[in-house]
C-alpha cells in the first residue's frame, strides 16, 4: 500500500499548529461510541479529554454551551471546557446512530425535540475553536455525488459520463445500453416491516425504465464501465491506503457478493491513483475519505467518495494504520 503525505497549505498549517506550552489537545468524536469505527479510534485515545457525542447522546455528553465557551463530559467522566484558549480537534463519523429517530412523526412534538438536538449539535460542529478533520459543511457537500464528479472533473480525473434525466431514451442515446443507475440520495432505507433495504447499483436498458418517474426520487445514470479491478482508497490528512479486489465473476455492485467483503488485498501498485485520490480529497476539503475507483481497460476511473465511509472490512494491516493515523491527527501529534 502507498503512503503519500501532502503538505497542508499555509493557512491550514497555521490553523492546526500547536504551541509547545498549550494544554493537551481536547478531542471531539461525533458518533456512537459503540460504532466499531469510532471504538477502533477511541482505543488509541486517552479517555481524559476525549468527548464522544452525537444527537442521541447529547443530553449526557453536554453540560453547557454558550457563544464563547462550552463544557462537556469526557470519557473519564470529567468536565472538558471548550474556549479560545483550548486546542481541540474533531472527527465527524455520524451525526446520529441509525434508527435513532425511527417512528418519529414529522411535525410532532418528538420531531421538534429531536430537531432541537440537531440544532445544538450543528452549533458545535460549526465551532471555529475546533479544528475538524472534515468540517460539517464540507462533509455535506462532499456526500453529494454530483459535487464529487464536478470536483473530480475539475481535477482532471476520469469519471463515468453522468446524467440526471427524466428521459430514458436520451440516456440510452448518450450512454449506450445497458447503462448504470445508482441512487443519488441514501443508498439504503427501512421498509414498513422494519427490514433494512439496500439500493444497489444496477445496469438497465431504456425499456426497463418505461413508466418510471426518474425524477420522483432522482437517480444518477452513468455509462457502464467494465471493471477489471475494484479499488478502495482511504485517505487521512494527505496519506492514502489502497486495497484492490479482482472484479472477475463479481456482480456490477461488488457489495452484493458476500465473499467480496473479505477479498480485498493491500496493494502498492496504484501510487498515481492514490495521488489523485488525495488531490480530490483536498479539493473537497475532506481530510478523511473512503473512495471507490474502477480499473478498466482504459485505466482507472473515479466512481464514488464517502467522507464518513467504512474501512474496517479491509485487511487488518491497513485498518490499524488508518486508525493510528486518525488518532495521531486528533491528538495533534
Amino acid at each position: 500500500m502507498g503512503l503519500h503525505p501532502v503538505a497542508p497549505n499555509a493557512a491550514e498549517a497555521g490553523s492546526l499548529a500547536l504551541s509547545p506550552d498549550c494544554n493537551p489537545v481536547k478531542v471531539f468524536l461525533i458518533g456512537d461510541a459503540t460504532d466499531p469505527h469510532v471504538s477502533t479510534v477511541l482505543a488509541r485515545l486517552p479517555k481524559q479529554g476525549t468527548v464522544v457525542i452525537d444527537a442521541a447522546t447529547l443530553p449526557s455528553a453536554l453540560y453547557r454551551l454558550g457563544p464563547e465557551e462550552g463544557t462537556f463530559i469526557d470519557l473519564a467522566g470529567e468536565q472538558v471546557r471548550l474556549s479560545p484558549q483550548v486546542v481541540a480537534r474533531g472527527w465527524i463519523r455520524r451525526l446520529a446512530p441509525a434508527g435513532w429517530d425511527a417512528g418519529t412523526v414529522l411535525g410532532s412534538r418528538d420531531a421538534a425535540r429531536l430537531a432541537a438536538r440537531m440544532t445544538v449539535l450543528a452549533a458545535l460542529l460549526r465551532d471555529a475553536r475546533i479544528s475538524w478533520m472534515c468540517g460539517v459543511d464540507a462533509l455535506f457537500a462532499a456526500e453529494n455525488k454530483l459535487v464529487q464528479y464536478r470536483a473530480a472533473q475539475m481535477a482532471g480525473l476520469r469519471v463515468p459520463e453522468t446524467f440526471i434525466c427524466a428521459d430514458p431514451a436520451y440516456l440510452a442515446a448518450e450512454l449506450g445500453e445497458p447503462f448504470v443507475i445508482k441512487p443519488l440520495g441514501p443508498g439504503n432505507f427501512t421498509t414498513g416491516d422494519g427490514r433494512d433495504q439496500v439500493v444497489h447499483t444496477q445496469a438497465v436498458a431504456a425499456r426497463d425504465l418505461a413508466g418510471v418517474d426518474l425524477l420522483g426520487a432522482p437517480f444518477l445514470a452513468q455509462k457502464l464501465l467494465t471493471a477489471r479491478t475494484h479499488l478502495r482508497i482511504v485517505t487521512v490528512d494527505g496519506h492514502a491506503w489502497t486495497a484492490e479486489l479482482d472484479a472477475d465473476e463479481l456482480p456490477l455492485d461488488w457489495r452484493q457478493a458476500a465473499r467480496a467483503h473479505r477479498s480485498f488485498v493491500p496493494s502498492a501498485r496504484w501510487e498515481s491513483v492514490e495521488r489523485d485520490a488525495v488531490r480530490l480529497a483536498q479539493h473537497l476539503q475532506t481530510g478523511f475519505t473512503c473512495q471507490d475507483w474502477i480499473v478498466e481497460d482504459a485505466g482507472p476511473a473515479f466512481v464514488d467518495l464517502n467522507p464518513g465511509g467504512q474501512w474496517l472490512f479491509l485487511p487488518d494491516s491497513m485498518t490499524s494504520q488508518i486508525a493510528d493515523s486518525l488518532a495521531t491527527w486528533l491528538r495533534g501529534a
